[in-house]
C-alpha cells in the first residue's frame, strides 16, 4: 500500500491533510512535518448528499428566521426606543434559535454518520428537520399576535 502512495505522490503537489505540508515525492508513509501516517484510499467522486443538504437547509432556515427576528427585536428596542414588542417575542425567538441552532450543530457534527444511514433513515431525519422548522414557525405564528 505504501508503494501506491509513493507512486501517487511522485511529481504531484499534495498537502498533508493534517498540517498542510506539501508531501510531494514522499519516500515513506508518514508526513515529515507532523509525523501523521498517510494512506491512499478510494472515495466517491460525488457522494450522495441531497438528504444531508436538505436537512441542513431546513435547520438553517429555522435558525436564520429566529436570528433575523431577534435582530429585528433588538433594533426596535435599542435603536428606535420602541418597546411595543413584548418580552414573549424575544423569548420565543431566542428559544427557537437555541433549539434550531443546537439541532444544526448536531446535524453538522453527525454529518458522516447520517450519510452512512439507509435511504429511509435519511429521509426520516430530513423530515424531522423540516418538521422542527415548521413547528418553530407555527409556534411563533400562534403565540405572537
Amino acid at each position: 500500500m505504501a508503494d501506491h502512495l509513493r507512486a501517487f505522490l511522485a511529481g504531484r503537489d499534495v498537502a498533508c491533510p493534517a498540517c498542510g505540508y506539501n508531501v510531494r515525492d514522499l519516500g515513506g508513509s508518514r508526513c515529515p512535518e507532523c509525523g501523521e501516517e498517510l494512506v491512499l484510499h478510494v472515495g466517491l467522486a460525488e457522494p450522495r448528499q441531497a438528504a444531508l443538504i436538505a436537512g441542513l437547509i431546513a435547520l438553517a432556515a429555522g435558525a436564520g428566521l429566529n436570528g433575523l427576528l431577534l435582530g429585528y427585536f433588538i433594533i426596535r428596542q435599542r435603536l428606535m426606543d420602541d418597546i411595543s414588542i413584548g418580552a414573549s417575542f424575544f423569548v420565543l425567538n431566542a428559544a427557537g434559535l437555541v433549539v434550531q441552532g443546537a439541532a444544526l450543530v448536531l446535524w453538522l457534527r453527525f454529518w458522516r454518520a447520517i450519510r452512512r444511514r439507509s435511504r429511509s433513515a435519511k429521509a426520516m431525519f430530513v423530515t424531522g428537520c423540516w418538521l422542527l422548522t415548521l413547528i418553530n414557525l407555527l409556534i411563533f405564528s400562534v403565540l405572537i399576535r
